[in-house]
């Protein structure tokens, strides 16, 4: 325990609301007892309790709201890394010694140190002996959240009970089928989903093309031919034919008819055989609460049908089936003349959307038997009219609806405007306007609107539950609270609320400072964000401050000492060269930033003139007119400033030849780079360490870590242990330093890389994206695939899927992110029969072989795309070595090949695939190395401790050891 001397606390005191990490009872003022009793009184899940002399410490898991002046105890905050009981400024706090704990009595800091304190058991203090024990659940299995099959929603519930109750003999014929089709042998499931007995559906089910060819064939030409006899003229008298032509006649008939029928059934087999069967894309259930999306129908019309369109609209036969058409049409707008708008709307004929396609339906519509919506994206078939028909029925259906309106027939309006119109922003706009929100909300869902509409009218229905699913799952926050806010005010400030907290949960504390600071009620709250932000150090602290100029310019004084020391200090030129690129991303704040670009501009120019610099000369120019300094502008010169030259790793005049570092005592089994030259380091069971340049251990999580996951902000990470079958997941918070403990659960393969929340995950035929803040709840859910998931490569906007089907064949699917759309499925390799398969991150199959020669090295054969290239492989071991030793790392600018070229050791050769150069041959003491990229980071480790960290742009290696 230190006892400071005597120094000026501006503000000793807490008041008001406060959001407090901690509480100090005092011991002058509270016996044993009483301070006992109020730990258990005030104590949360994950809290800690210590001991000192002159009483004890409750800390908090979590911040948590408190009225000060309503407290036994002392209020304590985090300042830093340290707990006080008073709100220090930077000054004040950089003046006081290495501390846990600041206690401030009037003008004397007392400062406690943890490891001096006894760590208390409050559990032990409860008698539990009067209450019964029971059996607890058995954990070692994960326990997922329950996915439910597709919520399938009536149209009925959405709209309401206007459209009155099925028909009895409607249920008869359904529970007829059920019964039929329960009985019947079990086949393959179909690929497209028929329309119920309550939509009227213009597509015709798929049926056996040979026959209906054959078929058609024979009836346009008897037709033609008869059309043709018809046009003859004058009629001459047939001669007479005798019983042996007749015979003749029809022999040649029938024997032409089965060979034609013949024909027909072994092209339709060839056909069949040589198709490969393709399921739809999977539908996506997700978590309860979110409807699956909508996939569009992928509906190719048939070869015999689009044949058959073109003829039959150039022939005559187009009068066989028009007639029939025109007369369905004439009943139809007769019903609508009448306003038997019960009757017309059954019989209505949609208008072609964009979704429609060319192919034209031959037969009549059959009647609705109630007004259901087409919930559905796809392709149909619909009628062809004359010329101007089609705008005539446009007109006919808006006064429809129009007149529907007036009467206050809102769901039969909606029809019209859904189904028959296909205007489905505009019935989800008249929805809204009748405030029928939820039955919008539904609609939308179904129909795949873009996540922001979905989220909109979620929270006007206060649906906030699946709202807040959704804008997760599509992050659609930022277009949901532009919708909300004009019309919406306080629901918009309810979810921009909820926006800031998933950025924090990312790790973006910028960016939710600038998303709550419209909130006059939460800015203290983003105060504090702001101060958590800059205890972290580097860049991040770099960017508060600048925010903080912005923001809260009446505190930037309090700074003056520390920006002066980033001023003068030679060694912080990489922090001067971040705030310079943080200024100049504010510039449009000009007048805010001047006092803060003023006392950094001279040195910035300073590192500029000794080659050290990154800015060009209108970024200069810029932030020399930021500082408002007159004659700094005048005397800055009107050309530009020599600039180092950067070259990048694919432009080096010749092979770089590196080595490995030396190594160490502690395996590394992952790593990833950080910001500001550190790493984050994967021990084990030894747990994760944050690192910098020189291999100096920062802080430390005290969970196990074998896989490291890292955020895109690179501020929050995962942290993944293998148990037995199992994976145990902890969440780490880089910029709080604090880690938790998420649970386990059963996967296969996981993506690398999340977004701070999502996170996808496989297991067998299924793919999952799980939400890690919220208990692993699911977000979108692929539970149909095809084949085994058997590997995950993902970046910020891709996701590449690869499933091991059977027989061994590798099939790629592509996902675009963040909508998570099917983008294509492409075969891939058969891994049987090729040399070996490789699975590339960047979803493209290839191939690869070694090839030997005699006389000189082996040579690495690349197959992809039908194209071949090889590469030489110096140093090589024996034949039979090299299925073990070989292994190439296949991306889209760059090829990576590991192989042995002594006992224990490898070489990496670095290869730019445009041109196909080698640019680095590294050397690496040990056959067990691990390489991991991120962006244009390369990272080389082992499990002896060494770690080199390679860089694209500057062509640069940093080796450390880690001891």
């Amino acid at each position: 325990m230190l006892e400071q001397d005597a120094m000026l606390i501006r503000r000793p005191l807490l008041t008001g609301h406060q959001h407090i990490d901690g509480l100090w009872f005092s011991s002058d003022r509270l016996d044993l007892h009483e301070r006992a009793g109020l730990i258990l009184e005030y104590w949360q899940p994950g809290a800690r309790a210590y001991r000192f002399a002159d009483g004890d410490v409750l800390q908090f898991a979590r911040p948590e709201s408190v009225l000060c002046e309503t407290l036994v105890g002392w209020p304590l905050v985090r300042q830093g890394r340290g707990l006080s009981s008073a709100l220090l400024d930077p000054q004040e706090l950089r003046a006081l010694p290495a501390a846990d704990l600041w206690l401030v009595r009037g003008s004397q800091v007392q400062a406690l140190q943890l490891r001096d304190a006894q760590l208390l058991a409050p559990g032990q203090w409860l008698d539990i002996s009067a209450c019964t024990l029971l059996d607890t659940f058995d954990c070692h299995a994960p326990v997922l959240e329950p996915v439910p099959p597709l919520r399938v929603t009536d149209v009925r519930e959405i709209l309401g009970g206007a459209l009155g109750p099925v028909s009895p003999e409607r249920e008869g014929v359904m529970q007829a089928l059920i019964e039929r089709q329960r009985h019947a042998p079990k086949s393959p499931p179909a690929k497209a989903t028929a329309a119920g007995n309550g939509e009227w559906d213009s597509r015709e089910p798929a049926s056996f093309p040979a026959l209906k060819l054959g078929a058609t064939l024979a009836l346009v030409t008897a037709v033609l031919w008869m059309a043709n006899q018809g046009q003859h003229a004058p009629l001459t008298p047939m001669p007479t034919l005798s019983s042996d032509q007749v015979f003749a006649v029809v022999g040649v008939t029938l024997v032409g008819g089965l060979f034609l029928t013949g024909f027909l059934w072994g092209l339709n087999r060839a056909l069949r055989r040589g198709r490969t069967p393709v399921s739809g894309t999977p539908t996506a259930p997700v978590a309860p609460g979110i409807a699956a999306r909508s996939e569009p129908r992928r509906h190719k019309p048939a070869a015999w049908r689009r044949w058959l369109t073109r003829l039959t609209l150039h022939s005559r036969l187009s009068t066989l089936y028009g007639k029939r058409q025109a007369a369905y049409v004439r009943r139809m707008l007769e019903m609508f003349e009448d306003g038997n708008f019960e009757e017309a709307l059954r019989h209505a004929i949609p208008l072609k959307g964009e979704q429609s396609g060319d192919e034209q339906s031959f037969g009549t519509p059959q009647r609705r038997q109630d007004l259901a919506l087409d919930r559905q994206n796809g392709a149909s078939r619909s009628m062809f009219f004359e010329e101007g028909m089609t705008e005539h029925l446009r007109q006919v259906y808006r006064q429809s609806y129009e007149r529907l309106d007036r009467a206050g027939r809102i769901e039969e309006a909606v029809f019209i405007l859904a189904e028959l119109l296909k205007e489905r922003q505009q019935a989800l706009d008249y929805l809204e306007k009748h405030a029928r929100y939820q039955q919008a909300a539904d609609l939308a869902l179904a129909w795949d609107m873009p996540p922001g509409v979905i989220v909109r009218l979620l929270c006007l229905a206060e649906n906030w539950q699946r709202a807040l699913l959704v804008a997760r799952r599509d992050d659609a926050f930022g277009d949901a609270v532009l919708m909300l806010q004009a019309k919406s005010p306080e629901t918009a400030d309810r979810l921009r609320l909820e926006w800031a907290e998933a950025l924090i949960a990312k790790g973006l504390w910028l960016q939710a400072v600038d998303v709550i600071w419209s909130l006059p009620a939460e800015r203290p709250r983003a105060a504090q964000w702001l101060l958590n932000a800059e205890s972290a150090g580097g860049r991040l602290a770099i960017g508060a401050l600048v925010k903080r100029a912005i923001l809260l310019p009446d505190t930037l004084e309090a700074y003056g000492e520390w920006v002066e020391d980033v001023r003068d200090d030679p060694a912080r030129g990489s922090e001067r060269a971040a705030l310079a690129e943080a200024l100049l991303e504010h510039k449009a704040q000009s007048s805010a930033l001047a006092w803060l670009a003023g006392a950094t501009v001279h040195a910035i120019l300073a590192d500029q003139f000794s080659g050290h610099g990154r800015l060009n000369f209108n970024q200069l120019q810029a932030l020399v007119k930021m500082s408002r300094d007159k004659l700094l502008q005048a005397d800055l010169p009107g050309q530009a400033l020599k600039r180092p030259a950067v070259v990048s790793l694919d432009r080096v005049g010749s092979t770089l030849e590196w080595s490995a570092p030396a190594s160490g005592n502690r395996p590394i089994l992952d790593a990833v780079p950080l910001h500001d030259e550190r790493y984050l380091l994967g021990l084990g069971e030894a747990g994760a360490l944050v690192v910098d340049a020189q291999g100096k251990t920062l802080f430390h999580f005290a969970v196990p870590a074998q896989q490291i996951v890292i955020g895109h902000s690179r501020q929050v990470a995962l942290a993944l242990t293998r148990r037995d079958r199992l994976w145990r997941i902890s969440k780490l918070d880089l910029v709080s330093r604090t880690a938790t403990d998420l649970g386990v659960l059963a996967l296969d393969v996981f993506a690398k890389v999340f977004d701070g929340t999502a996170w996808t995950v496989g297991r067998d035929r299924e793919l999952r994206v799980v939400d890690v803040d919220r208990e692993f709840e699911t977000l979108w859910h692929v539970g149909d695939l095809p084949a085994r998931v058997h590997a995950l490569e993902t970046d910020q906007h891709n996701e590449y899927l690869w499933l091991l089907e059977m027989g061994g064949i590798l099939a790629l699917w592509h996902y675009r992110l963040p909508e998570r759309r099917l983008i294509s499925r492409d075969p891939g390799i058969d891994v049987i029969e090729a040399d070996f398969g490789l699975p590339s991150a960047t979803g493209q199959a290839a191939q690869y072989l070694i090839k030997y020669d005699s006389e000189g090295p082996p040579v690495l054969v690349l197959k992809q795309g039908g194209a071949r290239k090889g590469y030489r492989l110096p140093g090589n071991l024996r034949e039979e070595e090299w299925d073990q030793t070989v292994w190439p790392f296949l991306f889209e600018d760059w090829l990576l090949i590991r192989y042995g070229v002594e006992e224990e050791a490898t070489r990496w050769h670095f290869i730019h695939r445009a041109s196909d150069r080698l640019c680095v041959s590294l050397h690496w003491p040990q056959a067990q190395v691990q390489a991991r990229r991120l962006g244009t980071d390369w990272l080389l480790f082992d499990d002896q401790g060494r770690l080199s960290h390679i860089n694209l742009d500057h062509a640069s290696q940093h080796n450390l050891t880690l001891h």
